[in-house]
């Protein structure tokens, strides 16, 4: 339990430090890339061996981590662009319903089994997350030619949780291939990164050198890095404790992300809550307890 509080615990900094970004004018896309360098650095420290470049290019994970890398930058972006063109709301529906995916996959294939309780707890989850994110704001009619942003925010986000636990579940063997698996998959989203900049800043013209050498920006990539390599590292550790299955472990996560963020942005950003935020929360922490016992 005590991993899974950890990586709770992990997720909610995660975004907390994105609030601040915003706050300080960080540029989130420049801190995101060296965020990946930094999870990768900050793994490659905390390894308790030597790395074998040859046993990682032949090891059975490899041909998951490295599109998985690609995913974890292209869901960021993504989810950035589906802020900026519809609402925050819509993403982060997107991002957290998409817990149903991994769910699903642990019943169908890893033949996990939850009872009536646990799968009721599921069903309220999913309108728990909506209504926590609700913004109560009245949006504007969405162009329809926009829809496939959040859809592809749903998809990409449960892949990466599929990926996730498929590769505990069939190819890591031990603590140390989750660890390497961690940092290959930060390292290759790195080079995404560094390619995707590199676009901005020669053919688009987007972006400035002197933006990608910002103080703040590297700050803010190497704050958010550290705690970005735990967040991978405690869900595989929660996953190996075997206190709950993956089915009900990835709703628990995402709920209490939901709710705890909700609760310090109120308490700590002054955001304002409505009654069915409120709802929400409440229900969040009901479907947990379903969940979980």
């Amino acid at each position: 339990m005590l991993y899974i509080l950890l990586t709770i615990t992990i997720s909610v900094l995660l975004l907390l430090i994105f609030k601040a970004f915003q706050k300080y004018g960080v540029n989130s896309l420049v801190a995101i890339v060296v965020n990946y360098i930094t999870a990768g650095v900050t793994g490659i420290l905390f390894l308790n061996s030597d790395i074998n470049i040859n046993a990682i290019l032949q090891s059975d994970w490899i041909f998951i981590c490295l599109p998985l890398g690609v995913l974890f930058i292209s869901i960021f972006y993504l989810i950035a662009l589906t802020t900026q063109k519809i609402s925050i709301s819509a993403a982060s529906v997107a991002n957290k319903m998409s817990v149903i995916m991994p769910v699903l996959y642990s019943l169908i294939f890893l033949g996990q089994q939850l009872s009536v309780l646990k799968l009721a707890g599921i069903a309220l989850a999913m309108l728990a997350v909506y209504l926590s994110t609700r913004s109560s704001k009245k949006d504007n009619t969405v162009n329809a030619a926009l829809i496939w942003l959040p859809v592809l925010v749903f998809i990409g986000s449960g892949l990466i949780d599929i990926a996730i636990n498929a590769a505990n579940a069939f190819y890591i063997k031990s603590k140390n291939e989750s660890a390497l698996f961690s940092i290959c998959t930060f390292l290759s989203a790195f080079v995404v990164g560094v390619i995707i900049l590199m676009y901005m800043v020669v053919v688009k013209r987007s972006l400035t050198l002197k933006q990608l050498v910002m103080p703040k920006n590297i700050t803010g990539g190497v704050l958010l890095g550290i705690p970005n390599y735990f967040s991978i590292f405690f869900i595989f550790k929660s996953l190996d404790a075997n206190v709950l299955q993956s089915a009900q472990l990835f709703p628990v996560l995402n709920l209490s992300n939901v709710a705890l963020s909700a609760f310090l942005g109120w308490l700590v950003f002054k955001e304002k809550l409505s009654m069915v935020n409120l709802a929400g929360i409440v229900l969040a922490i009901i479907s947990i307890l379903l969940i979980s016992f």
